[in-house]
């Protein structure tokens, strides 16, 4: 019987499968990130009847940071029944950066191995992998070679925007390299060299392909035509949103086959009352990563218009990232004269009474992010939302009776989006009313982990059908 067929309801226990995890990081140790989904995820196949082993890297270890070229030495390792965190971070999250081929390839030999013996250890029946930002993108071949089930889950740009920058793979594959580079590299591929170092520590992406210049040796700011990267290939993947598969296929890899599983959102944890129709709507809240790219310098702007209409509103920022962004938020606040607060990202725990504290919800971001989670996570705990238009909110939100909206960048109508939702009786109750409805009856977490469960179990039904 097909997985995806509706009679398709026996109890997990009798469908329960062996899922090794490899992912960058892995909590408490998130190297100022706050993305639980994997922790999340993998917490609920587990209470669904199936066995997981978490490979992660020591990022976060205490005597790991900094760490230098030598992978292969005596360095912090944490290893439990649940998660080993023995991968090697390169030049992410504030690890050092590995740059000579000699200390590249003992690192990768690192990765690749540890990879290896965790496969063999335990022998899972399929490998789920999460964001390998800063890891060996080599592992990709590695889990290729040993013809065990993989399944990806893209949730970030590592794909699309980080492989063609990884320094192993670059290094054997570009076309323009530096005089003396190019002259080790031919040294190493006429000796035979390169052959047998790929057996511990894979350099061919695919049998006989020496160099991929459409991937590896992109001008900044340019991108291969899309679907144009033959070699590579993902069998079964999927992504957090229709925006980063867009983005993926957009840079040339041949992942259109892939499908979409929008995080969902846990409303166990998000959730409350709606306030009262007509309780005042004065304290905004908005929760981003810091980048340039936040939307937040639109939002301060919009509240100063707001304020200047006599209004009283406040806005409070929780968000992590950048601390050169952040200084220019708080100058541009204090030079606005608007009522801002800055406060560091919470625990994952304490969100919910974040989002109940406030009386709105504002999502800013002015570029397309993998996924679209915290409005949801205000929604399920009633409050209205104001989302800008034009990233990542496209089926995701209906302006006007769900949610708010406004255009990228635009102050002046934020502000009056704020105005509106401040002045009219009862919209802000009604909004809310209506995007909760929406997260509970369409972004529950749970459906989301029984479609991730089910792409699984038929990733290992077509491996074994091959």
């Amino acid at each position: 019987m097909p997985f995806n067929s509706p009679a398709y309801s026996q109890p997990p226990s009798l469908r329960a499968v062996k899922i090794l995890v490899v992912t960058n990081l892995y909590p408490p140790h998130l190297a100022d990130t706050d993305d639980f989904r994997c922790q999340n995820v993998s917490a609920a196949l587990r209470k669904r009847g199936h066995t997981l082993r978490v490979l992660t890297s020591t990022c976060g270890l205490a005597s790991d940071e900094g760490h230098t070229a030598h992978a292969s030495g005596a360095s912090a390792e944490s290893r439990d029944a649940l998660v080993q965190r023995r991968l090697r971070i390169n030049g992410s999250f504030g690890q050092s950066t590995v740059t000579g081929l000699g200390d590249l390839r003992e690192l990768e030999a690192r990765n690749n191995n540890v990879l290896r013996e965790a496969i063999a250890e335990f022998e899972p029946d399929v490998v789920h992998v999460w964001s390998l930002r800063g890891l060996s993108k080599s592992l990709i071949i590695t889990l290729r070679r040993t013809g065990i089930p993989t399944c990806f889950d893209v949730s970030d740009t590592w794909l699309a925007e980080e492989f063609c920058d990884d320094p192993w793979l670059a290094w054997w594959h570009r076309e323009r390299l530096p005089a003396m580079q190019k002259i080790q590299r031919t040294g190493l591929e006429v000796s035979g060299q390169r052959a047998k170092w790929d057996a511990v520590t894979p350099i061919f992406i695919e049998p006989g392909l020496n160099r991929l210049p459409a991937l590896f040796d992109r001008d900044a700011g340019t991108q291969a035509a899309p679907n144009s990267i033959p070699a590579l290939q993902f069998r079964r993947l999927y992504f957090s949103s229709p925006a980063l598969q867009t983005t993926t296929v957009a840079a040339g890899f041949r992942v259109a086959h892939g499908e979409v599983i929008h995080p969902g959102v846990d409303t166990l944890l998000f959730h409350g009352e709606a306030k009262p129709a007509d309780a005042p709507v004065k304290k905004f809240l908005t929760i981003a990563r810091l980048t340039p790219h936040c939307g937040i310098t639109t939002t301060i702007e919009a509240l100063r218009l707001v304020r200047a209409q006599g209004v009283k509103a406040t806005l409070t920022v929780y968000g992590r990232g950048s601390s050169e962004v952040l200084a220019k938020l708080r100058t541009q606040a204090v030079q606005c004269g608007a009522a801002v607060e800055f406060r560091s990202g919470g625990l994952q725990r304490e969100l919910p009474g974040i989002y109940q504290a406030h009386d709105a919800f504002i999502y800013p971001v002015e570029r397309e992010e993998a996924f679209v989670g915290t409005p949801l996570e205000a929604m399920a705990c009633g409050l209205p939302v104001i989302v800008n238009q034009d990233h990542g909110a496209e089926g995701l939100f209906r302006s006007q009776e769900s949610c708010l909206s406004f255009p990228s960048g635009d102050a002046g109508e934020l502000a009056n989006r704020m105005l509106e939702l401040m002045q009219t009786p009862g919209l802000a109750h009604q909004l809310a009313q209506v995007g909760q409805n929406e997260v509970l009856t369409r972004y529950q977490f749970t459906n989301a982990v029984e479609e991730i469960e089910r792409y699984l179990e038929d990733t290992v039904a077509q491996w074994q059908s091959a």
